[in-house]
C-alpha cells in the first residue's frame, strides 16, 4: 500500500476523518548498514501503511471517523473492538518508532537526559546493557520502551504485540524499539541482540527522547500522532 492509498482509505477520499501516515524524517537507506533500505521498504510501505489503511477502513462511517488516533486507541480498547485496537495501536506505535530512529544516533543523549539515565540505571553503559537484556527477555512480538513513569521515574518496559505503553498507565514514552521480527529479520535474522545493540548504539533519536523528557518536566505537550 502506498502513502496515497493509505490516505485515500477514507470517506469520499477528501482528507476528512482520516489518519494520515506519518512521514519518515530520513531516507529509507539512511540507517544502513544497521537497517537496510529493503527492511525500511517492507516495514514502512507494507506493514505500517497497511495498519493506517485498515484503521481508516474500520473507522469509516463511525463515530470515531475524524477522532485523534490516541482517542481511537482508547475507545477501541474500552469497547473491545480488537481489530480496530490492533490496527490503530500499531499505527501509533510505528509512528513513534519512526520518531525514535535517527541516522545521528551515535551522538548520544543530551546532558539532562544522560543525567537522568545515569541516575536510573547507574551509567549510560549499564543502561545500554539493560536495554538489550530487557529486549532479549521479551518472548514473542512486542515493543521495548524507555518511559518516564509518574511514580518510578525512568524505566525500561516491554508490551505485548500491539499494546502501546501509555494505554491505561501513567507512563510517558521517550523511545521505543520494535521487537517484531519484520523490523530486523532481513538484516539480523534471528539475532535480536544484534538488532537491539544496533538500535541503541547507532540508530536512536536522542533528540526526540530529550524533547519528550523536557516537555514532561516543564509541563508542555508531549508527542502525539501527527496530522
Amino acid at each position: 500500500m502506498s502513502v496515497k492509498q493509505a490516505q485515500d482509505a477514507k470517506p469520499g477520499g477528501n482528507g476528512h476523518g482520516t489518519i494520515v501516515p506519518a512521514e519518515l524524517a530520513f531516507a529509507r537507506d539512511a540507517l544502513e548498514p544497521h537497517v537496510s533500505a529493503e527492511t525500511m521498504h517492507y516495514h514502512y510501505d507494507k506493514h505500517y501503511l497497511g495498519y493506517v489503511g485498515k484503521t481508516n477502513a474500520l473507522t469509516q462511517g463511525t463515530d470515531l471517523a475524524g477522532a485523534a488516533l490516541e482517542d481511537i486507541v482508547r475507545q477501541a480498547a474500552w469497547k473491545r473492538r480488537r481489530s480496530l485496537l490492533v490496527n490503530a495501536a500499531q499505527t501509533w506505535n510505528h509512528a513513534f518508532f519512526w520518531a525514535s530512529l535517527s541516522p545521528d544516533g551515535v551522538a548520544g543523549p543530551d546532558t539532562i537526559l544522560a543525567s537522568a539515565l545515569e541516575k536510573a540505571f547507574g551509567s549510560l553503559k549499564s543502561f545500554r546493557q539493560k536495554f538489550i537484556e530487557k529486549g532479549l527477555g521479551h518472548v514473542g512480538s512486542g515493543w521495548l520502551w524507555l518511559v518516564c513513569d509518574k511514580h518510578r521515574g525512568l524505566m525500561l518496559v516491554t508490551t505485548d504485540k500491539a499494546i502501546p505503553v501509555w494505554l491505561g498507565t501513567d507512563r510517558v514514552p521517550l523511545l521505543v524499539c520494535d521487537l517484531w521480527e519484520h523490523a530486523y529479520y532481513l538484516d539480523w535474522k534471528n539475532d535480536r541482540a544484534a538488532w537491539l545493540a544496533a538500535f541503541i548504539e547507532s540508530c536512536t533519536n536522542w533528540d526526540h527522547a530529550g524533547r519528550q523528557l523536557a516537555a514532561l518536566v516543564n509541563g508542555r505537550d508531549i508527542w502525539t500522532y501527527p496530522g
